[in-house]
């Protein structure tokens, strides 16, 4: 049984950079940034107006009120078709260029028109440079504007359509086969028998795998028969990554070990110290990867959190491959008896400008409703049997932390 960190290190250590491809700015958030990006031009790109107003020469309004002779109007798109002249004003709109000559623009609220509109008062002074984006002032061109390994979200798009970029080089999504083990499990539209439960694995994992990217797809559920795990095995082998739920453990109907090291499955790890999830399996076959998680549904989701997560993401040449890691003040008092190091379910929020965190009630690693309630693993290490409120330690932010109120 290897430590967390150690295991985590041998599975980014043999899990390769897929290669990159070009996608649609449309089609590419959500992707990873698989190049480097910089302007191609400035931004702004000329001085433009910052407010709907007056563009002017600040010493000539030193002395405000002053009144000047409009000399047209520039909207946001045209260009100043004549310098600004000594004692006058040009009206522009948020967005517009500024014309030569002018140093500053006076918000229209401190202005009024004069005959009609042909003249402009201006009823306060504006120090130079007041309402005006320089050009260049936010990015100069050939700066790099994003980091390569950055996941696009909107605020990047943004980014990438300002550069002119249509398209752009991401990582290619690592294509996911997910298998599930066990006599006992029937699908989800079935009613389950005595001794039987609904399948719920393999639509977890399969979200989970979607959730970060990868183009997943079910290999269903197998019974435990050595032939028939071994007939969905060779299935999986035609994807990036086979992940296995179920199976894992050391009973006499946990088959997957016997099955990989007939397909020449180079197991890495076959244990872990975490609880939930044990029993973890990880390996390679040529360039494929291999994950057995074990059966309980909370280790799988756990479990697949904390090591396949990171392999689907570091394929895609994600920079960042683990979820954020904080400190966190117990509300409740915390228990680990287990020897191993303990992931346990909470809700973490904001109270009083604190981060804080209430360990949700679990009935064990198979309560799905009480993981579902969580936005937070809340750590404590193997040797540390219990923490009181009022005490801090380490937990890991799930993907709902924002999404699930953000409340305690």
């Amino acid at each position: 049984m290897i430590p967390v960190d150690q295991a985590l290190a041998i599975v980014l250590d043999h899990t390769p950079v897929l290669p990159a491809e070009e996608a649609d700015l449309v089609h590419a958030v959500g992707r990873v940034l698989a190049e480097d990006v910089h302007a191609d031009l400035d931004m702004p790109p000329f001085d433009r107006s910052a407010m709907d107003g007056y563009a002017v020469r600040a010493a000539e309004v030193a002395r405000a009120p002053v009144v000047l002779d409009v000399a047209g109007q520039v909207r946001a798109g045209q260009w100043p078709d004549h310098a600004l002249e000594a004692g006058q004003a040009v009206q522009v709109m948020t967005g517009a260029p500024v014309p030569v000559g002018a140093t500053a623009v006076q918000p229209v609220e401190k202005t009024r028109p004069v005959d009609g509109g042909r003249r402009v008062e201006i009823l306060a002074p504006v120090e130079p440079g007041a309402h005006i984006a320089r050009q260049g002032a936010e990015v100069r061109a050939g700066e790099r504007l994003l980091e390569r390994g950055r996941t696009i979200d909107p605020a990047t798009v943004a980014v990438l359509a300002s550069a002119g970029r249509g398209r752009v080089r991401v990582g290619r999504r690592p294509t996911v086969a997910v298998l599930v083990t066990g006599d006992e499990l029937v699908d989800v539209w079935e009613t389950p028998s005595r001794g039987r439960i609904r399948n719920s694995n393999g639509y977890a994992v399969l979200a989970q795998a979607r959730w970060v990217g990868a183009d997943a797809r079910s290999l269903g559920v197998v019974p435990d028969q050595s032939e028939r795990i071994a007939d969905a095995v060779r299935d999986g082998f035609r994807d990036d990554v086979l992940v296995i739920s179920g199976g894992v453990s050391e009973g006499a109907y946990d088959l997957v070990e016997e099955v990989l090291a007939r397909f020449d499955v180079g197991l890495l790890f076959t244990k872990v110290a975490i609880k939930p999830g044990a029993p973890l399996v990880f390996g390679r076959r040529g360039d494929k990867l291999v994950f057995g998680l074990p059966g309980n549904p909370v280790s799988a989701q756990v479990t697949f959190d904390v090591f396949v997560r990171a392999a689907l993401l570091r394929m895609q040449g994600a920079k960042v491959v683990s979820r954020p890691r904080v400190e966190v003040e117990l509300l409740d008092a915390v228990k680990n008896r287990s020897g191993r190091p303990a992931y346990s379910p909470a809700r973490v929020g904001f109270e009083a400008g604190r981060l804080v965190a209430r360990p949700v009630a679990s009935q064990g690693s198979a309560d799905v409703v009480a993981h579902a309630q969580a936005n937070a693993l809340v750590i404590l290490e193997a040797q540390q049997l219990r923490a009181e409120a009022g005490e801090h330690v380490p937990a890991l932010l799930l993907g709902n932390f924002l999404e699930r109120d953000g409340s305690a």
